[in-house]
């Protein structure tokens, strides 16, 4: 099976988040089930030599007009999508498999009847959707161009239960297309990072020794993550705190300024470390010493961080958003809260942290769910489940919507 495999941004090549390591985990490990796998992606934004054995890179550029920030993406991405599509209607692939919103180009092709290998989308997120309305209103020719593209989509990917729900509302399409197959993570190679060594030189060179519990966060310093609500959560549980206590909070971003600000206004210098952007043996050793995962998010897509908390067994306390609420089964391995709620965000910390006797299982749990539902192994058979299925109905009966083109071109 030959697989083109669609995407803005893959990690290493461009940016570091969420989906761009999805993207190439889920090339790699499609790559070792056998599957040859064209990767089409957007001009590098890094220095990066690409050393990924057996996955072909297709580097395909467009001609841009001279914007940025939203106007950029909602403008340039879909002309962006339709020279990608050229490139990939040239390929002999069986399935067409695009994340996000990229899909616009190669369903115009569809419609004209010039391609024919069935296309899977993965909108990911829809954040271009649930955005505040003057956002939306910029994003909207990126928001016609994923409706148009999803009516031609032989099948879309949810990556989490709130997604099932939301790809029809948004998209216009009928649940019955829906499939809910996870972002992945790959437990073994998560633990393979933990070195006692390392962890020793942690705790000697953050000063850890006497600091319990140890709270840990991990995301981009963004107003969205919710890190200020988690200060001033912080700010208000403080009395009943051990006196030891300590949040680390891994991550750059646009907010370091004001959440430096606050640090010092709540007098937390002790008590709270920004440390930046750290390696992945530092990130996978900071959770294997921290008592508890705390992702205070207020908007989330698959939730990354939230399974590598749980490779590691980590306790978790996060928000009900996204995909986090398939991750944290109440009570079994952590504490949902309501997005942007401090106080109960201050009570679910306090609760587990006075019930440390349960820390152990919890993390425990938090483990077993990530092996058995999350693990690679099981996201690639499912995912290869869906590449059969779409191509076994292609092959006997293609129907796609006849609907108008002229979105974004």
């Amino acid at each position: 099976m030959h697989i083109a495999l669609v995407s803005r941004a893959v990690f290493g090549l461009h940016g570091y988040g969420g989906m761009e390591r999805h993207v190439l985990e889920l090339a790699r490990h499609l790559t070792r089930s056998g599957v040859r796998v064209t990767l089409v992606t957007m001009p590098p934004t890094r220095d990066s030599q690409w050393h990924e054995p057996g996955i072909e890179l297709k580097i395909v550029e467009s001609p841009r007009l001279p914007l940025r920030g939203i106007a950029d993406r909602a403008i340039n991405y879909p002309r962006w999508t339709q020279a990608a599509a050229r490139v990939i209607a040239a390929l002999p692939v069986d399935v067409v498999h695009i994340q996000g919103a990229g899909g616009y180009g190669y369903a115009q092709l569809l419609a004209k009847g010039v391609a024919h290998a069935p296309m899977i989308i993965n909108p990911q997120g829809l954040e271009e959707f649930k955005t505040s309305f003057a956002k939306r209103a910029a994003y909207t020719p990126l928001n016609r161009a994923s409706r148009y593209a999803a009516q031609y989509a032989a099948a879309l990917i949810a990556s989490d239960s709130l997604t099932v729900r939301d790809i029809p509302m948004y998209l216009n399409v009928s649940p019955d297309r829906v499939a809910c197959i996870p972002n992945g993570i790959d437990v073994d190679a998560a633990c393979n990072w933990v070195s006692i060594d390392v962890q020793r030189v942690l705790v000697q060179r953050l000063q850890l020794a006497q600091r319990q519990p140890l709270l840990l966060s991990v995301g981009r310093l963004e107003q969205n993550k919710g890190f200020s609500l988690m200060l001033d959560t912080l700010a208000q549980i403080r009395s009943n705190l051990p006196s030891k206590w300590q949040w680390l909070l891994v991550g750059e971003g646009p907010e370091r300024q004001a959440l430096e600000e606050k640090i010092r206004k709540h007098q937390f210098r002790d008590h709270v470390r920004l440390l930046g952007s750290v390696d992945d043996i530092t990130l996978h050793n900071l959770y294997e010493l921290a008592t508890l995962f705390v992702h205070p998010t207020l908007f989330e897509g698959s939730s990354l961080v939230t399974l590598e908390a749980m490779c590691h067994a980590r306790p978790l306390i996060g928000t009900n958003v996204g995909g986090i609420p398939d991750k944290i089964v109440r009570g079994a391995n952590g504490y949902l809260i309501p997005p942007g709620d401090v106080e109960a965000l201050g009570d679910k910390i306090l609760l587990a942290l006075r019930n440390s006797s349960k820390l152990g299982a919890m993390g425990a749990a938090s483990y077993q769910i990530a092996r058995e539902r999350f693990d690679w192994r099981v996201v690639i058979h499912q995912t290869l489940g869906l590449y059969q299925y779409v191509t076994r109905v292609n092959a006997h009966q293609p129907q796609y919507l006849d609907v108008d083109a002229s979105v974004a071109s």
